[in-house]
């Protein structure tokens, strides 16, 4: 992301990553762990059945009932990971792309952004696959959602220290004409796409769609969760 401002600074930390996306990236390591190393394959396999988005359970005519706790697997699943490198994979584009927005957001309002994606992510995927019994797990719908809402301000992050984007949120429409955004996101939702086909020689087992509805909803819905722009610059976008 090219920054908005190329003066540097002296006093400008290594790492630059807000507390809300620490404990994001921390949940996500300790239920890993947990799940690989501190419990037995039959103890992680129950809990991955019961908090893994799995479409079947919400086919109540397939069931034949209601199941309430479905409904909080469209959030747990993005604690989930498949692997190591599923897991480091996540958190290094969160906190590449969700910084400079988890600092404009604010602690309560990033969480908040985080379970808005996940469940847009979670629902797309639950729209596409209504009763497949194969669960989805993985944060990387709520990271695309971050991204989203990354190219909203055209990728143009501050080079302040613990500084997120300041600019006026601007319209969909500015983004999209913004050099290099609209390229980037067809460019990565072509690759999502060929490599969940599996096209690339990979695994075909990649929840492309589900990446898609977060990248839709962070993009689209950043606007709901914004904090107000009298908190901010109110530069010319």
């Amino acid at each position: 992301m090219p920054p908005e401002d190329e003066t540097p600074r002296k006093d400008e930390p290594a790492f630059n990553i807000p507390a809300s996306l620490l404990m994001l990236c921390a949940a996500c390591l300790v239920i890993h762990l947990l799940l690989t190393q501190y419990v037995s394959q039959p103890v992680s396999n129950v809990i991955i059945i019961n908090f893994a988005l799995i479409p079947l359970r919400f086919d109540t005519s397939a069931l034949g009932q209601f199941d309430l706790g479905a409904w909080l697997t469209l959030v747990t699943h993005s604690f989930i990971h498949g692997s190591w490198m599923h897991l480091a994979f996540n958190m290094i584009w969160l906190v590449a792309f969700g910084s400079p927005l988890a600092y404009r957001l604010g602690f309560v309002r990033t969480l908040a952004f985080w379970i808005i994606t996940a469940m847009a992510a979670a629902g797309l995927h639950l729209s596409l696959y209504w009763g497949d019994p194969v669960p989805l797990i993985g944060a990387s719908g709520a990271v695309s959602g971050f991204l989203g809402a990354a190219a909203r301000f055209g990728f143009r992050r501050p080079r302040v220290a613990r500084t997120g984007f300041t600019q006026k949120l601007p319209p969909p429409t500015w983004a999209l004409r913004q050099r290099g955004v609209l390229s980037f996101l067809v460019l990565w939702m072509a690759l999502n796409f060929v490599t969940g086909m599996g096209w690339l020689g990979g695994p075909s087992n990649i929840a492309w769609e589900a990446h898609i509805g977060g990248l839709l909803a962070g993009f689209l819905f950043i606007d709901l969760i914004d904090r107000p722009p009298t908190d901010f610059d109110q530069r010319a976008t």
